[in-house]
């Protein structure tokens, strides 16, 4: 008689601790011992168990140590509860039916299923796996959508939905949905905002914390509370710093919901367009005063009001930036001779060298930036001439049609997303695409469309009121630039891109209302 070494599958998803005991890991193994106990052609090798993860996709621990026993054929069969404990992905565990289990030799048992590949080799070909399957990925989509609207509808109410608290505060152990302040830790928070209120920059609040063998939040919640957290990180850096600086959870207002996943298969996030964040203000005590809270945020992340250590201004702080990762270019003076230059590099090669230096001299940025501006200024101020000729009757009349032009081109654009929403459709119809990608690209041709469609009716109804032509007026003003200071860089810039052979490439302010104007202007046949 032939010896099966098995592999017992255990697995629970985060929702089912909730709602179906019946389907613990414990209650899971005590069937499939009941099951086993007159087997005596069967041996368990190991018990494989993955207990609070999502059945949605296969990137679990327990089952991916159990697949690579399988390839170094340590076991030759597998053992389930059901088919939804081996997963809810009708492509997936189809893969693993029709694909790995012939291909390793496998026996594959589903005690509740009354599915055995080696006692009745033709259940595997029949149709009721695949059904099964489908079953339970339509399942876990709904129960996915209930539970998204659930968390929903508990975070407008104001309450706090989070496996850890902000840095600062813990759980009320009599509501999890409340927030308690953390008296140790909320003493960091305040004093990382009192330096940015002394007019210390990120970097050298991050040496001020680091040099007070301060813990950082990660270390803090591991070894004050046994929190366990994702990712512990022992060195402070300037990405924690803002997400302290710029949490409003300190004034005592929860936002939520300002990520969330693309759809029920897959755990990638995407960002929730900001007026759609669930925000509830009042909601626990504060940590930090309102006034201070604006405060730091003028002084770290307003560029008009950011100053250097003499109160002024510099020219280009928050402007420049790294046209490769994004990234600040930080601005650095070097001394040599008794004689003075400024640059500036990319911050991400200066902290960690992920990038290249994307440097140049502050001399050539401000040749460069007063060429192409004075350059802008001209072509802007000749727009705005010929739009005074055009639409001097009635500027309420160039309003009306620019958001008509507007209305235009957003209607080719949905008309593009509704033809590859067509084309997605007849390609999945045709199996040319897998259930995932269908998902992942209709999400995407959906979320565009919403898009569009909600600035067309905005439109429509005079929400948006950005076509006026009050900003041609600063233009009109200048004839040319002479030299560049801040005040000029932040009246006309938005951003400037350095790359890393010191191309500069600019983008004014108001770029959007030109060439709207400039639209209209061809509408109108004049030639711009």
């Amino acid at each position: 008689m032939k010896k099966w070494i098995l592999g017992i599958y255990r697995r629970r998803s985060f929702d089912e601790k909730i709602e179906e005991e019946s389907n613990s890991v414990v209650n899971q193994k005590k069937l499939i011992d009941d099951y086993l106990v007159d087997k005596n052609d069967i041996i368990i090798y190991k018990d494989y168990v993955d207990d609070g993860y999502t059945g949605t996709d296969f990137n679990r621990p327990g089952y991916k140590k159990m697949l690579n026993d399988i390839k170094k054929k340590k076991i030759n069969g597998v053992i389930v509860k059901d088919l939804s404990r081996l997963g809810r992905n009708y492509i997936e565990v189809g893969n693993f039916i029709d694909e790995i289990v012939p291909e390793y030799g496998l026996r594959f048992i589903s005690v509740n299923d009354n599915v055995d590949s080696f006692k009745n080799p033709n259940m595997m070909d029949s149709l009721e796996i695949p059904f099964k399957n489908l079953m339970n990925e339509s399942y876990s989509k709904d129960s996915s959508k209930k539970m998204r609207s659930s968390l929903k509808a508990s975070k407008k109410s104001g309450n706090f939905i989070g496996k850890t608290a902000p840095f600062g505060y813990l759980k009320d152990p009599d509501d999890v949905h409340k927030l308690i302040i953390d008296k140790d830790a909320a003493k960091i928070v305040k004093k990382i905002f009192d330096l940015a209120l002394k007019g210390k920059s990120k970097q050298e609040i991050v040496e001020e914390l680091t040099n007070n063998n301060i813990l950082t939040p990660s270390v803090y919640l591991k070894e004050k509370h046994n929190i366990k957290v994702s990712r512990i990180s022992h060195k402070w850096n300037t990405k924690m710093l803002d997400t302290i600086l710029q949490n409003k959870t300190y004034i005592g207002t929860l936002v939520q919901c300002k990520r969330t996943r693309i759809s029920h298969k897959t755990h990638n996030m995407v960002r929730v367009a900001e007026d759609e964040w669930i925000i509830s203000e009042e909601r626990h005590n504060a940590i930090i005063k309102e006034e201070v809270f604006y405060q730091v945020q003028d002084i770290l992340y307003n560029r008009n009001v950011k100053v250097n250590k003499d109160g002024k201004f510099y020219k280009y702080t928050g402007f420049v930036k790294c046209s490769e990762c994004g990234a600040n270019l930080y601005r650095r003076v070097k001394t040599k001779n008794k004689r003075k230059k400024v640059f500036y590099y990319c911050s991400t090669y200066i902290n960690t060298k992920q990038c290249n230096k994307h440097y140049i001299q502050e001399k050539e940025l401000d040749e460069i930036v007063l060429k192409s501006l004075n350059q802008h200024i001209g072509l802007v101020s000749d727009v705005g001439k010929k739009i005074d000729d055009v639409v001097s009757f009635s500027r309420t009349e160039y309003n009306a049609e620019l958001k008509r032009i507007r209305i235009s081109e957003i209607e080719k654009e949905l008309e593009k997303y509704q033809s590859l929403l067509n084309e997605l459709v007849k390609d999945y119809k045709c199996d040319f695409i897998s259930q995932e990608d269908y998902d992942d690209f209709k999400q995407k041709y959906l979320y565009e469309i919403n898009k569009l469609n909600m600035e067309k009716e905005d439109l429509k109804i005079n929400k948006i009121n950005s076509y006026n032509l009050e900003w041609l007026d600063n233009f009109k003003k200048i004839e040319k630039i002479e030299i560049i200071d801040r005040n000029v860089v932040d009246s006309f810039i938005e951003n400037i891109f350095v790359d890393d052979e010191k191309g500069v490439d600019i983008i004014f302010r108001y770029n959007d209302q030109y060439k709207f104007v400039k639209g209209y202007l061809k509408s109108q046949n004049n030639v711009v």
